[in-house]
């Protein structure tokens, strides 16, 4: 048996310094995804709250959390569940931060990452009038990120302010996606690389994951299945010099330039812990 902490907050933990409890607002708002986030348990897993409401008590395996944050790791130790092998919360951090994956050459086309708000606004001036989509240092679920047209706001300019003051702001073009895709992995401690299958996921209108599904071989052409195995197997080294083990998933996009011609992205984004698809790209694997 393992006990599970789905601590779906961890970005907000690790956005933040000191000691965290999750606010009961958002542990409200994530109920609904902390069910959908159960298929990752086994059929003889339990979470932490039912392991400790049980009577008796069976006697856990391992403790396994979303993301091994100071704050889950705690509730597990707590609760006498034995820890599982984690990286540490710096480590954590690092990978988990937006500058991590920019690094790497991930983002969209023409990502960059403001942190001087007179950058910034000769930036935002110089758009020509494009769309762009702000993200925060850390975010999950669509938060965390706003996608900004031609004149911004006043509430607008309050957020990316607020973005500065909390560590910088990564900015994408808004790019017309046709299909979205992901493909996952477990990196063990030793190094050892297991990867899944490629998915193709669906989210709503705030890009937000809503599902997933396998991809089967024939419906993504060779040389993209190609690429989206070398960089996870890249990203997962990466992740390996920064320390981290563990789950990871990278999130990809089929996109139309300019000039209709679609192409791959093939590291939108970097997950450095379990995600909403984890269970089915890894079905098999």
């Amino acid at each position: 048996m393992t006990i599970w902490v789905l601590n779906l907050d961890a970005e907000i933990e690790l956005s933040r310094s000191g000691p965290y409890q999750a606010p009961e607002r958002v542990l409200r708002a994530l109920g609904p995804w902390a069910e959908r986030a159960r298929s990752l348990l086994a059929a003889e897993d339990q979470l932490l709250d039912d392991w400790l409401a049980s009577v008796p008590r069976l006697a856990p395996v391992v403790g396994a959390c979303w993301s091994p944050t100071p704050s889950a790791l705690r509730r597990l130790s707590k609760a006498g569940v034995p820890l599982p092998p984690a990286p540490g919360s710096e480590v954590l951090r690092r990978v988990c931060h937006r500058r991590f994956y920019l690094g790497l050459g991930g983002g969209a086309p023409g990502a960059t990452y403001f942190e001087d708000p007179v950058r910034l606004e000769q930036a935002l001036a110089a758009r020509g009038g494009a769309a762009w989509l702000f993200k925060r240092p850390y975010g999950f679920a669509g938060r965390g990120q706003r996608r900004i047209g031609e004149q911004p706001s006043a509430d607008d300019r309050r957020w990316l302010a607020d973005g500065l003051r909390l560590g910088g702001l990564l900015a994408e073009p808004w790019l017309p996606i046709e299909r979205e895709l992901c493909l996952h992995g477990v990196l063990a401690a030793n190094g050892a690389l297991r990867l899944g299958r490629p998915c193709e996921q669906r989210t709503d209108s705030f890009r937000a994951w809503t599902a997933s599904s396998l991809l089967g071989a024939s419906e993504l052409r060779a040389e993209w299945q190609l690429s989206l195995l070398d960089t996870a197997t890249r990203a997962a080294e990466a992740l390996q010099r920064a320390g981290y083990f563990g789950p990871f998933g990278i999130d990809a996009y089929l996109w139309r330039t300019p000039r209709g011609k679609l192409e791959l992205n093939p590291l939108g984004e970097l997950n450095a812990r379990y995600t909403m698809g984890f269970s089915v790209g890894m079905s098999g694997a």
